[in-house]
């Protein structure tokens, strides 16, 4: 029986955390949990005993839902502007002319891409597989078993700053748990609500956060880009905690029930104000805030696009959003109409037998990061004859604080 996985996304608002084990080409969910992040803002650990508490936490509701004390490794889906992204190729000479490629040239071709100057502050966390090339023949997504004498790598190499890089380590130090590898959130998002037919013909992932939002750019099969942006649904909440005069904790439960963007539907929900009387507050009322602060998300995510050179007109399949804040009534249809192109809610499926549509959301990045695992399991099987095991695999792929490759 293969071993169990953990994935882990470390958010600002909530921790969402997923065990899974992979069964040859699916994942079994064996438990799940969400709760309340603390010690973590933009990504960033500010107060690492409240962030490990909470990781703590939420491995502790996991394995109470499994019944059993799980291995203390895991995946950490992570994501903010200390990301970088830089692309690099790198080249490898056969031994021989009539050699089939093994997994072992992909890793020397990806090492060899590797080769490039970076800031000292600034560590590889994971590599993104664009493409590879074969003796000049390009748009090759696999090259293992292909015959070839000279084998190409085109790759992004994500890096993050060290410093924080060792806060999250040692967050989860303290919660007695060990990070076996790091996975950016838009990636891990990508591949749990994006289809193989919208990355081959074009498409902007958007995952909207609590305070920020992660964006991920693909075309022809493969990541061309990714961005983030400081904001997101925390801002909502804010202002209609400032302008109705509700408590926060009034306002989130106001925008998640109450909270539209259809000019035709009115509700009413009473709520306690900051002077702890009862109060009123209409849907008419709350769409007075939330509409132009939507409005600014949508503007800021056609700017960042923009400024990545993939403005919203050479995206075809429109933008795939996800996140909590997307589950905003009338979201989807107030996007497509405000950026006039299709746009449509991206969720889990393999999730849905075991949560409702609506909880799968916040589960994207953690279901993701399994995704990943179970993809590069597949890859590698029975072409690499010394890798013989998921941990030797898992071991190869994700190396604590180095890298991986899609």
């Amino acid at each position: 029986m293969s071993e169990i996985l953990v994935g882990i996304d470390l958010g600002s608002t909530k921790i969402a955390a997923l065990a899974g084990r992979i069964e040859g080409e699916r994942i079994e969910i064996l438990g799940f949990s969400l709760v309340p992040s603390q010690g973590i803002k933009y990504g960033n650990i500010v107060d690492i005993v409240g962030a490990s508490n909470s990781i703590a936490e939420a491995m502790k509701r996991i394995e109470k839902m499994i019944g059993t004390k799980l291995e203390q490794k895991v995946i950490v889906g992570i994501g903010n502007e200390q990301i970088m992204i830089t692309p690099s190729k790198g080249m490898v000479i056969m031994k021989n002319r009539d050699q089939e490629i093994n997994s072992q040239d992909v890793e020397r071709a990806i090492e060899a891409a590797k080769i490039i100057p970076l800031p000292p502050n600034r560590e590889i966390i994971y590599i993104i597989k664009r493409e590879f090339h074969v003796d000049g023949q390009n748009n090759i997504e696999n090259p293992i078993g292909l015959v070839g004498t000279r084998l190409e790598a085109d790759i992004l190499l994500v890096s993050y700053d060290n410093s924080q890089l060792k806060n999250i380590k040692n967050a989860f130090e303290r919660a007695n748990l060990e990070v076996e590898g790091f996975v950016p959130k838009e990636i891990a998002a990508s591949e749990a609500v994006l289809s193989s037919q919208e990355k081959k013909l074009g498409v902007a992932l958007v995952d909207i956060g609590g305070d920020l939002t992660t964006l991920a750019i693909y075309q022809d099969g493969y990541v061309l880009s990714t961005g983030v942006l400081r904001l997101g649904g925390e801002k909502i909440t804010r202002d209609l905690a400032v302008g109705l005069r509700i408590k926060t904790e009034e306002a989130e439960k106001v925008k998640k029930t109450i909270g539209t963007l259809k000019k035709d539907k009115e509700e009413v929900l009473e709520v306690i104000s900051l002077q702890e009387k009862k109060i009123k507050i209409s849907s008419s009322q709350v769409r007075e805030f939330l509409q132009p602060r939507v409005e600014e998300i949508l503007e800021f995510i056609e700017k960042k696009l923009r400024d990545l050179n993939y403005p919203l007109e050479l995206i075809p399949g429109g933008l795939v959003v996800t996140g909590g804040t997307s589950l905003l009534d009338g979201f989807v249809e107030f996007a497509s109409d405000y950026l006039k192109i299709p746009v449509r809610r991206g969720f889990p499926i393999e999730l849905l037998k075991y949560l409702p549509e609506k909880d799968a959301y916040f589960y994207s990045v953690a279901i993701g990061i399994l995704l990943r695992v179970k993809e590069d399991k597949l890859n590698l099987k029975e072409k690499h004859p010394v890798i013989k095991s998921l941990r030797e695999k898992i071991k190869k792929i994700f190396k604590p604080f180095k890298e991986m490759y899609i």
